[in-house]
C-alpha cells in the first residue's frame, strides 16, 4: 500500500476523482475534520469544501453525515485553512494530522491555533499561498508548550 493510500484511509477519505489531489500535490497535505459551521462558511466564502467533504463522507461511508458530524477533507496546508476554521468555529473542526511529504511521518495533536499550523507549515517547508475566505491568519502564535504537544508519528513503512 502506498503512503498516499495509508493517508487517505487514516483521514477517512475515499479514493475518488474528487479526492485525487489529496496528499498528491504541494499543498493539500492537511487532514481536516470539518464541523457544520466550518463547512457552511467554506462553501459561502468561495471554497466549496463543505459540500465536497459531505460527498466524500457519503462515498466512503455509504450514508449521509448527520448535521453535527465531522467530515474529512484534505485542506490547503499553505494557507492554514483547517486551523483558521477550527479557531473561528466551536463546532469540532480540527486538524487530524499534517503530512510530512519528505518522510513517512505525520504531525498529530496540532493545537487549534493558526500559529501552530503556521509553525508546522514552516517546519515542513510548505509554500504559503492564499485561499478564498481565509483572512487575517498572521497574528496568531504557537507557544513553546503548544509546539511540545505536537507529535511526530511514522505512519508508513517502505517494504
Amino acid at each position: 500500500m502506498s503512503k498516499r493510500s495509508v493517508l487517505m484511509k487514516k483521514c477517512g477519505l475515499p479514493n475518488t476523482y474528487q479526492t485525487s489531489h489529496c496528499f498528491n500535490d504541494s499543498t493539500h497535505q492537511t487532514c481536516c475534520h470539518l464541523g457544520p459551521e466550518a463547512r457552511k462558511y467554506a462553501d459561502n466564502s468561495g471554497n466549496p469544501i463543505g459540500k465536497a467533504s459531505l460527498k466524500a463522507f457519503y462515498d466512503k461511508n455509504k450514508r449521509q453525515a448527520n448535521n453535527d458530524e465531522l467530515t474529512p477533507w484534505c485542506t490547503c496546508f499553505g494557507s492554514k485553512v483547517c486551523s483558521y476554521y477550527a479557531d473561528k468555529f466551536n463546532d469540532g473542526t480540527h486538524i487530524e494530522f499534517l503530512n510530512d511529504m519528505k518522510t513517512n511521518d505525520v504531525l498529530k495533536n496540532i493545537p487549534n491555533k493558526v500559529g501552530c499550523e503556521d509553525w508546522a507549515r514552516k517546519s515542513l517547508d510548505i509554500v504559503a499561498h492564499n485561499t478564498p475566505g481565509i483572512i487575517g491568519t498572521s497574528g496568531d502564535s504557537c507557544s513553546k508548550d503548544d509546539i511540545k504537544s505536537i507529535i511526530r508519528e511514522t505512519i508508513y513503512e517502505d517494504n
